[in-house]
């Protein structure tokens, strides 16, 4: 019966691992044969059937890719700019929003929070129309300034996180605050922001990072090359180097760099807050 029960755990065991490992070739085989091909030459790149591993590898494919775009630098500072100002945006008005749910009574700030929440709803599409025209009349078109206000101005679902992780912290320390002669900004930046940094680290790297990948909005209000950002100018880019597979390969490379490094040193705050944002309603 125990060898029965020991075969049985130990077969599991091994189907448990060989499903993990034909999950993690499903999601990294794609990111292997980018970095393959970005250090192949271009000739390799044609030749049948495909090898996995580059027979000479080099990084001849950054510098055609520099070569052919000259702006690639300028791209990519237009995407850290933006990104960067999305975030800090992001963070600074939906936390003050959410500070007012979290801390102030009145009867309808249920009723104003459920509304917030019912904006989740509203498909993105939806929007798209509208806020052309609005921005257009507003002369931003060409502009960065509808990739950068909207988010100075609050987002639903990082107000909730806000929300959710402030309603953790005690109300004790907004007391001791007010005797102290603070006011509520005092308690908000003094208090429970410092309190708050795994909810920040991860709404900053949400923002930044969704703010990076962003294709639709640049595309829709930059006209101007030299305002592109860099997922745009990637999507430019494939007309004049399409039949250069390593160039692509080093491009598409440089886009999810900034990402990549983001999640391994910020990986222990991102799962904190998560977790902490949930622990209280």
């Amino acid at each position: 019966m125990k060898a029965s029960y020991t075969k049985s755990k130990a077969m599991s065991k091994i189907a448990s691992y060989a499903l993990l490992t034909a999950v993690l070739a499903l999601f990294a085989g794609p990111l292997f044969w980018m970095l393959s091909t970005m250090l192949k030459t271009k000739a390799e790149t044609y030749r049948f059937p495909p090898s996995i591993f580059p027979r000479e590898a080099t990084f001849d494919a950054f510098g055609r890719l520099f070569t052919v775009q000259p702006l690639m630098w300028q791209w990519i500072g237009n995407s850290v700019i933006i990104s960067v100002l999305v975030a800090v945006g992001t963070v600074l008005s939906s936390s003050l929003t959410a500070y007012g749910f979290a801390r102030f009574d009145n009867r309808i700030k249920n009723g104003l929070f459920f509304i917030v929440l019912m904006t989740l709803m509203i498909p993105a599409s939806v929007m798209i129309v509208p806020s052309f025209v609005l921005f257009t009349r507003l002369g931003w078109i060409d502009t960065w300034l509808p990739l950068i206000v909207p988010a100075w101005l609050g987002g639903a679902y990082y107000i909730f996180l806000f929300r959710q992780f402030f309603m953790t912290i005690p109300r004790e320390l907004d007391e001791a605050t007010f005797l102290d002669g603070g006011g509520r900004f005092s308690v908000y930046w003094r208090v429970v922001m410092p309190l708050s940094k795994p909810i920040i680290v991860t709404a900053s790297i949400f923002a930044f990072v969704f703010s990076w990948l962003d294709f639709l909005g640049p595309f829709l209000y930059l006209k101007s090359s030299e305002n592109y950002t860099l997922s745009v100018g990637l999507q430019f880019l494939i007309g004049q180097t399409s039949q250069d597979f390593p160039a692509l390969a080093a491009g598409a490379f440089i886009s999810i760099l900034p990402i990549g490094i983001i999640y391994f040193f910020a990986q222990k705050y991102i799962v904190e807050g998560v977790v902490l944002t949930g622990s209280k309603g």
